[in-house]
């Protein structure tokens, strides 16, 4: 099916509109600085939509290595905000490093891999080196979720290049290796997440409240959800990260299953033209780049909502154009309008 632009705009507007929306019914003090973020967010996108995709291949060594000394600067010179360095303070606002390289990472691995050199086990090794340097900057932060987005792009693009059955050996090879060292490679914090993830009600005052409360709220919605300001689990603070972590949580309990189900079909727009126009175009750089947006948007819709729902284990993903946050939002900017662009390229003989 072809991909409809005007299908995939629409849809966009709607996700940022719900995820206002809910920011302003849960914490109506920072609605007016996510609404400033996402002006700039659109501008950003219209920009990018205008400039060729080629002139961002052309310097995509020097993204990755500009995403790379961005990571290293904020581990100089990050602030620290519980425990974690993972935002350099520009004076008008906190820029979270690991959010905002992910559209540079990806503009390099499609780059890399369209140029066909994953013949020999050698020139395997050597991407994934690439790939995993960001990947270790980032868990050293710490963030989770962030590494977890990181590991999983070049890995989906490798599996698209032909890549599966090396990755499936070297899979089993690291699982075999991570295990015993996975007590020195998790910290206190993370391993509880996974622990809380098995059984919330071991610590349902502790490490499981979170998961549990934001069950509770989902579930409260029912069908029509309880209205706006009226959610109980937020507006009483039983629900933390309200507005970030477990913003879903949030809209759930106030919008219901019917919301939900309207904020699901406005993704699932947006991953299938992703998905439609890589699989159109006969570009294999622009094909690997949209392939690229499809797999973040994917991947974090996917472990944000399972997090809410207590299927998957916390891990600090922004929902993507819904959470609060200034540089996840600037980063999914980017994506946009590179994928716009993709869109721009597909001829009415592409089909």
């Amino acid at each position: 099916m072809r991909p409809n632009r005007g299908l995939f705009i629409a849809a966009l507007i709607l996700v940022l509109i719900l995820g206002l929306i809910t920011i302003w019914s849960t914490v109506p003090d920072l609605f007016l600085t996510q609404l400033e973020f996402v002006i700039a967010g659109i501008i950003i996108v219209y920009l990018l939509s205008r400039l060729d995709t080629r002139t961002f291949f052309s310097i995509s060594t020097l993204l990755y290595i500009a995403s790379i000394l961005l990571l290293v600067v904020t581990m100089v010179i990050g602030r620290n905000i519980r425990g974690s360095v993972r935002w350099i303070n520009l004076g008008f606002f906190n820029l979270q490093s690991s959010e905002i390289v992910k559209p540079f990472l990806a503009i390099f691995y499609a780059s890399y891999l369209s140029k066909g050199k994953m013949t020999k086990w050698i020139d395997l090794f050597k991407f994934l080196i690439f790939a995993f340097i960001p990947v270790i900057l980032i868990a050293a932060q710490p963030d989770l979720g962030s590494a977890l987005t990181l590991i999983c792009l070049p890995l989906v693009l490798l599996v698209f290049t032909g890549q599966l059955k090396k990755l499936l050996i070297l899979g089993v090879i690291f699982i075999g290796l991570a295990i015993p060292l996975e007590s020195k490679v998790l910290k206190p914090y993370q391993r509880q997440r996974f622990e809380t993830f098995i059984n919330p009600y071991q610590d349902p005052q502790g490490a499981g409240y979170n998961v549990i409360q934001a069950t509770i709220a989902v579930g409260s919605g029912g069908l029509f959800g309880k209205g706006v300001k009226l959610g109980t689990q937020s507006h009483l603070n039983f629900l933390p990260e309200r507005h970030t972590d477990f913003v879903f949580a949030s809209f759930a309990e106030e919008f219901g299953l019917l919301g939900a189900a309207a904020l699901f079909s406005a993704y699932f727009v947006i991953f299938r033209t992703c998905l439609s126009t890589a699989r159109i175009l006969k570009d294999n750089k622009a094909t690997l780049l949209s392939l690229s947006v499809f797999t973040i948007f994917v991947f974090q819709t996917i472990v944000n909502v399972g997090m809410n729902l207590g299927v998957m284990p916390v891990t600090g993903i922004t929902l993507p154009l819904f959470s609060y946050g200034g540089s996840s939002l600037l980063s999914f900017a980017i994506l946009i309008g590179l994928e716009l662009r993709q869109l721009d390229l597909i001829t009415p003989f592409e089909i």
